[in-house]
């Protein structure tokens, strides 16, 4: 089993949605053959120019060496992608928003004939069979807050890029009850049938 890990909280250290994803990445480590591969959304990653959406859309036989070399890390995060069977993703909550750098890497990684096709019924996703553990964390937001974009938002980038089953874990309001929230969700990455 494959497991990608991708973190994308600014903070490294003190991260509780890291230190969470870690704690989920741990029991997978306990299955027999499991692979991680992690993937820091902060590092290595950039905004998109025009330059790449004219890479992205040129056809593969059409491309340049130019096209080919803005495509470079689009086409290894996909690789990740594709390789997984499991997903985990931590996301805190910056200004009632996902973090930048994962709007980033949703951006790299959302490419029209590699993670999903435009048909005449509509977007099918290309990444089918996978399953998505995603762990948000907040700090003065309810889980079921009409504020709280990070679910909503996650979920249809997933499901666009066919990655239907999905599974969210929340620690919300951290900065009210920071004790009980996160050991809620620590009880619940410990319960998953994993």
């Amino acid at each position: 089993m494959n497991i990608l890990l991708i973190d994308s909280s600014a903070r490294v250290e003190t991260s509780d949605s890291r230190k969470l994803g870690e704690r989920l990445a741990t029991r997978f480590g306990e299955i027999s053959g499991a692979t991680m591969c992690r993937r820091d959304v902060n590092q290595g990653l950039h905004l998109l120019t025009e330059a790449h959406l004219e890479a992205y859309y040129t056809p593969a036989d059409q491309r340049t060496p130019a096209h080919n070399e803005l495509n470079q890390v689009s086409d290894v995060l996909i690789d990740e992608l594709r390789a997984c069977d499991r997903l985990i993703m931590t996301i805190p909550m910056y200004n009632f928003n996902i973090p930048t750098s994962l709007k980033m890497w949703q951006d790299i990684v959302m490419r029209e004939g590699e993670t999903f096709d435009t048909t005449p019924t509509g977007i099918v996703g290309k990444l089918m069979g996978k399953k998505a553990y995603i762990i948000i964390t907040t700090g003065g937001t309810g889980k079921n807050s009409q504020d709280n974009l990070l679910e909503p938002l996650t979920r249809l980038c997933l499901s666009t890029m066919g990655v239907e089953d999905q599974t969210y874990i929340c620690a919300d309001n951290l900065a009210f009850d920071m004790e009980n929230s996160l050991k809620a969700a620590q009880r619940q990455i410990d319960e998953l049938e994993i």
